[in-house]
C-alpha cells in the first residue's frame, strides 16, 4: 500500500473514506488500485474503529460494549446521528424496524456514559504536554422542526442572532503542537428548562471542575469574551490554574495602585513581542504583544 493511502487509513476515524477518495488529484491507474483495495480499506477502517471502542469501552459489559461499538461505527459510517442512517451502516440480518428498535432501547438504558468519558480521557492524556492549551466555548443548537423535543429551551441562534428553541453547548477542546486536529476532552448538550439547570455560570464551573481532575494546572484554559466573569477568575486563580481570557472592553483593573479601563492601558503599550497569524480570510495578520502585571478589583470579585 502506498504512502498516500496508509494515510488516507490513518485518518479514516475522522473522514469519510469516499469523499477523501474523490477528493484527491490522482491518475486514472491510482484510482483502479484505489477501487480494488476498497475492501482492504473499509476493513482497516472498521478494524481502526473497534480497537478504538476496544479502548475506551473496556470496562464495559458485553452487551454495552457491542452497543458502544456499533454506535461509533454506525455515526462515522452514516455521518449522522439519527438511528435510522446508524442502521442502515450495520448491515444486519434483522429488519431495519428492529434494529432500530433495539438501538433505541439500548440508547435509553445505556448508563456506561462517564466510564467511555473516563476511559477516552485516559488515553488521550498523554497527548497534552506541559503547556498544552484547552479551549473553552459555547454554543447553541437550535431545532426549528423539532418542536416536540424533550427540554426544549430558548436560545440564540449565534449563526444568525435570533432566538429560538433548542439546547445550549459547552465544549472544550486541547491543542497540542504534535497534532494538527484539536482533540475533544469535554462536550455537554443542557438545557435551562431542565429541572437539575441551576445556571450557565454553573455549568461553566462544572466543567472547569472536570478539567482540573483530569489536566495539570500548567495546562491553559482559554476562553473568548463571553467568559470574563468574575466567578470564574475566582475558580482558576484560587486553583492556580493557568488561563487566557479575553477581556470585555468595560473592564477595570488595578495598575501601579491606579484604576484605569483595561482598554485604555492597552493602549498605552506599543507591543513588546511581535506574533504574525492568518486570519479567517487567510490575510497575514501582525500582532504585537506586551505583558503587563495587573490586579483585579476587590470589590468586583466579591460580586
Amino acid at each position: 500500500m502506498t504512502e498516500k493511502y496508509k494515510k488516507i487509513v490513518k485518518f479514516l476515524c475522522s473522514y469519510d473514506i469516499i469523499k477523501v477518495v474523490e477528493n484527491l488529484d490522482i491518475s486514472s491507474k491510482e484510482r483502479n488500485f484505489t477501487m480494488t483495495d476498497y475492501s482492504t480499506l473499509a476493513h482497516n477502517l472498521k478494524r481502526g474503529i473497534l480497537n478504538f471502542s476496544a479502548k475506551i469501552s473496556k470496562t464495559l459489559s458485553r452487551p454495552d460494549f457491542k452497543f458502544a461499538s456499533q454506535m461509533i461505527y454506525g455515526i462515522l459510517n452514516s455521518q449522522s446521528c439519527h438511528l435510522s442512517k446508524i442502521a442502515r451502516t450495520l448491515n444486519e440480518k434483522a429488519t431495519l424496524k428492529k434494529v432500530i428498535d433495539r438501538i433505541s432501547r439500548n440508547l435509553s438504558s445505556f448508563e456506561g456514559y462517564n466510564i467511555l468519558l473516563e476511559n477516552y480521557i485516559t488515553s488521550v492524556k498523554s497527548e497534552i504536554k506541559e503547556n498544552g492549551i484547552l479551549i473553552i466555548d459555547g454554543s447553541d443548537i437550535t431545532k426549528p422542526c423539532s418542536t416536540k423535543m424533550e427540554s426544549l429551551s430558548r436560545v440564540r441562534d449565534g449563526s444568525t442572532g435570533e432566538y429560538g428553541m433548542g439546547y445550549h453547548t459547552l465544549g472544550v477542546t486541547a491543542l497540542t503542537a504534535e497534532k494538527k486536529m484539536p482533540l475533544p476532552v469535554y462536550s455537554k448538550i443542557y438545557s435551562s428548562s431542565e429541572a437539575e439547570f441551576i445556571s450557565e455560570d454553573d455549568e461553566v464551573l462544572k466543567c472547569l471542575r472536570f478539567l482540573g481532575t483530569h489536566f495539570k494546572k500548567s495546562n491553559i484554559r482559554a476562553f473568548d469574551r463571553g467568559y470574563d466573569n468574575n466567578r470564574y477568575y475566582e475558580h482558576l486563580i484560587k486553583n492556580n490554574e493557568k488561563f487566557i481570557i479575553r477581556a470585555k472592553k468595560n473592564r477595570d483593573v488595578i495598575y501601579k495602585d491606579e484604576k484605569i479601563n483595561i482598554l485604555a492601558l492597552a493602549k498605552k503599550f506599543k507591543g513588546k513581542y511581535r506574533m504574525d497569524f492568518k486570519n479567517k480570510n487567510g490575510m497575514n495578520v501582525e500582532c504585537k504583544i506586551s505583558i503587563v502585571p495587573i490586579t483585579l478589583l476587590a470589590d468586583q470579585m466579591m460580586r
